[in-house]
């Protein structure tokens, strides 16, 4: 179980289950091939950055999963290799021609994302932190390719209901951050709760909560409270739930990494729409 954390599957799961959300709510049969490259990109991405702090810290990592891509980074990256150039060749020419473009698009903000996360290195910063970036790359990964094939001109309310979704990655990302606090000054990685304090971040996540739950309220009250938004708002709801639970019960979530499993475990929620 520890391995297939450590390797990101959780969160690749994650992805899947919450894109398949975005496909029963859009009404959009997605091609079978975009099944396929979603996984694989957000396992590339993710591990891209796990190489690239396991390269930097070797054995000095104070966390399992770069002290786990330390210990085997050859296999894992020659496996990350192969599916890259999977992604970039038969990949990209089987996907539809608006996927294909967000995908360079989303290959850009990667590199971008990567680089300032390189070139920030250790340096507390007010604006520049992963956790924007991570949260972004992940809602636009995941709600992009529905949102590209979508014909319909009602937009808002999934666009609204996108905003939730990244809200609610920042909101997981944010409560890592407080977890991982020590372990980010020790390995030279910068965050929020470095620059703000634990407080303050406190606040934040308080704040983005009352924002999904408003947000929700108008989605709702807009589209009449018509039951597939429905169904979406009381998943995201539980989700919320479970990760402010997280947040505020360190003394049960913070042993042996738990807030991680139940944190990226709270992305599975999405899959309970194909029950109604």
């Amino acid at each position: 179980m520890n391995t297939l954390r450590h390797l990101s599957i959780d969160v690749v799961l994650g992805a899947l289950a919450s894109g398949s959300m975005i496909v029963w709510l859009l009404s959009k049969p997605m091609p079978w091939i975009w099944w396929l490259a979603l996984p694989m990109a957000v396992w590339v991405i993710y591990t891209s950055d796990h190489l690239m702090d396991a390269w930097r810290l070797k054995d000095r990592a104070h966390t399992p999963r770069h002290l786990f891509h330390h210990q085997y980074f050859w296999p894992i990256a020659i496996v990350w290799l192969v599916l890259l150039v999977s992604c970039v060749s038969w990949v990209a020419m089987l996907v539809p021609s608006e996927m294909l473009y967000l995908g360079f698009a989303m290959g850009g903000v990667v590199l971008l994302h990567l680089a300032l996360v390189s070139l920030i290195g250790s340096k507390v910063s007010w604006l520049l932190h992963k956790e924007l970036g991570v949260g972004l790359i992940y809602a636009l990964g995941v709600w992009g390719g529905p949102f590209v094939m979508y014909e319909e001109l009602r937009l808002l309310a999934p666009l609204l209901l996108f905003v939730q979704f990244f809200l609610l990655c920042m909101i997981n990302l944010l409560f890592f951050s407080l977890y991982e606090k020590e372990t980010d000054q020790w390995d030279g990685h910068t965050s929020v709760v470095l620059a703000i304090g634990k407080k303050r971040t406190l606040h934040i996540i308080l704040f983005l909560a009352v924002c999904v739950l408003g947000i929700g309220a108008g989605v709702l009250w807009d589209q009449e409270f018509e039951s597939s938004y429905l169904v979406i708002e009381g998943i995201y709801v539980l989700m919320l739930s479970l990760l402010l639970a997280i947040c505020y019960k360190p003394s049960f979530f913070g042993k042996k990494e738990r807030y991680r499993y139940f944190g990226d475990g709270a992305f599975l929620l999405p899959v309970l729409v194909w029950l109604f």
